[in-house]
Order: structure tokens, then C-alpha cells, then sequence
């Protein structure tokens, strides 16, 4: 009997210090639910200490993660346009020309002409090659066969205006009195004026030709005097001017001359497609018996590409 009176007493003491905590601190964690001794109810009415408050749980979109996540860095819009890739650089540009017209019924006449140039040009150096064949007939006689080949390599020496080049000529004329005639020449070039409308080059060098198969068939030393001018007008207009005068330097009196003006009028921007208007004229001092002056019109379609 005495035993569970102190049992009872015992069990009472704990009932009420754990009350009393319960009072002070709020519910029993827990793990102290089932004790026999503690009471399961959370926090009372009153109580000094509210009832916890559950978290919300951790997601990916949670205040907690947008906290722990650095935020990015705004780059300086001068290092975001650095970091853009420029544009790609065209190293090689050319052009197709053709011209064709002919009659039919009391005369009968037949002209065709081609032409194509390629160029390639870097920082460094540029190559460009330019040729040109046309063939006439008249009453099915043939009236002009000719063929033209013009490779021409230029060396930039930095940012000088000066150049070095390396040029050369191949020409057929049937109504020539030789069957082929060959030039090379080297020599300086300086440009007086390059921008984005006009360029402006100048050419001196020396070099030597050969009419193979004519009553001069050899090598003959010349000088070389050489311009180039194109001039672009807005975005569909084009001028472009060219002259080359070669002496023999053991008798200047023998000479040739060449020069040659051409307009372009773009026609279809889409397809880079254009009408082109040229003038040529070709002197040479010693034509062997035929006339020494050569004039030679056209007007062609040209694509250029």
C-alpha cells in the first residue's frame, strides 16, 4: 500500500512539471507523444509559446534556392558587342559578261561576245585574271575572231600605299599579222586614292613581249606606264577607266597603246545582274601593213557573283 502511494505521488509530480513546461516552452516534442506521463495535447489557449508553424516544403522555385543562387552578371554592352563574330570576309568576287545580236534576210550578221574576270584579294595580296573573246561574221564571212587573257598578281607592301606586281598578256587575233603575242612585265604600283567609292592606281615596271609567228618574232624589251580608275556612283552606277602604254626602250618610236572605259548600270540587285557599256581602243605603231588603230564598242549583260 505504501509502495503504490509513493508510485502515485511520483506519476502526479511528473503530470504537473510536465504541465508546467508545456506552459512555458509549448507542446511536448514528438517523440514524447507516447510517454504515459506528459500530456498529447500541442499548444493551449493562452500558452506563452504558439504552436509551431510547418515550413513550406524546398522547391526548385522556393525563396530559400532564389536566395542560395547567385545572380547573373550584366556584361558592359561594349564587351557584348566585342564578343560578336564578324561577319565572314569575301576573299574571291568575279563576273560572267555576254553579248550576242546578229541579222537575218539581206544581209546576215553574227556577233558574240564573252568575258569573265575572277579576283581574290586579302590584306596581303590580290590575283585577278580578266579575259574576253569575241567573234564577227558578216555573210558568213568572218569579220573579227579574237581572244584576250589579262593575269595580273599585286603584292600590298603593309599599310604603304606602294605595291608590287607581277603582270602578263596572251593574245590571238586572226586578223593580226602574228598568231600570238605574249607580255610580262614587274615592276611598282601606288595607289593616290582607295576609299569605299573610288580607287585610283598608277603602275610603272618593265617587262618584254614577243609576236610569235609575225615578221617580228622576237623578244623585245619595253617599259611599262599603267592606270587603273574605278569609281562607283550610289549603288547602281559604276565607271571604270584603264590605260597601259608599253615602248620599246631600243627605239621609243615603237610603241602600243591601249585603254579601254566601261559604265555599269545595275539592273537587278537580288540577282546581281547588270547591263554593261565598254569602249576600247588598241594602238600599235608597227602594224605590218594593216591599220594601226583598233576601236571596239559593246554593250553586254553582266552577272556578277
Amino acid at each position: 500500500m505504501g509502495k503504490r502511494l509513493l508510485w502515485a505521488i511520483a506519476g502526479l509530480s511528473v503530470s504537473m512539471a510536465a504541465a508546467g513546461a508545456q506552459e512555458l516552452y509549448g507542446p511536448p516534442l514528438p517523440w514524447q507523444s507516447d510517454s504515459p506521463f506528459v500530456r498529447t495535447e500541442f499548444a493551449a489557449p493562452g500558452s506563452l509559446r504558439p504552436a509551431p508553424v510547418p515550413l513550406p516544403p524546398i522547391t526548385a522555385e522556393s525563396d530559400v534556392q532564389r536566395e542560395a543562387l547567385p545572380e547573373p552578371i550584366a556584361l558592359p554592352a561594349e564587351i557584348v558587342a566585342s564578343e560578336e563574330l564578324p561577319p565572314p570576309v569575301k576573299l574571291w568576287e568575279g563576273s560572267l559578261e555576254l553579248g550576242l545580236n546578229g541579222t537575218e534576210g539581206n544581209s546576215q550578221t553574227f556577233n558574240f561576245r564573252f568575258g569573265a574576270k575572277l579576283k581574290r584579294k586579302t590584306e596581303k595580296n590580290s590575283l585577278s585574271a580578266d579575259t574576253d573573246y569575241r567573234r564577227d561574221s558578216a555573210d558568213s564571212q568572218e569579220t573579227a575572231n579574237r581572244a584576250f587573257l589579262d593575269p595580273r598578281y599585286e603584292h600590298f607592301l603593309g599599310e604603304s600605299p606602294w605595291s608590287w606586281f607581277l603582270h602578263g598578256t596572251l593574245e590571238y587575233d586572226e586578223f593580226q599579222a602574228f598568231d600570238l603575242r605574249v607580255a610580262m612585265d614587274s615592276g611598282l604600283g601606288y595607289s593616290f586614292l582607295k576609299n569605299d567609292t573610288t580607287t585610283l592606281v598608277a603602275r610603272l615596271g618593265a617587262g618584254t613581249s614577243r609576236e610569235i609567228g609575225g615578221p617580228d618574232d622576237r623578244f623585245l624589251p619595253e617599259a611599262v606606264f599603267g592606270t587603273d580608275l574605278e569609281h562607283k556612283i550610289g549603288r547602281r552606277h559604276k565607271l571604270c577607266f584603264s590605260a597601259e602604254y608599253r615602248p620599246d626602250v631600243t627605239d621609243w618610236a615603237d610603241y602600243r597603246l591601249t585603254s579601254k572605259a566601261g559604265w555599269e548600270v545595275l539592273l537587278d540587285e537580288a540577282m546581281n545582274l547588270s547591263m554593261k557599256f565598254t569602249v576600247s581602243d588598241r594602238y600599235d605603231s608597227t602594224p605590218h601593213g594593216l591599220k594601226p588603230n583598233d576601236l571596239d564598242y559593246a554593250v553586254m549583260l553582266l552577272w556578277s557573283f
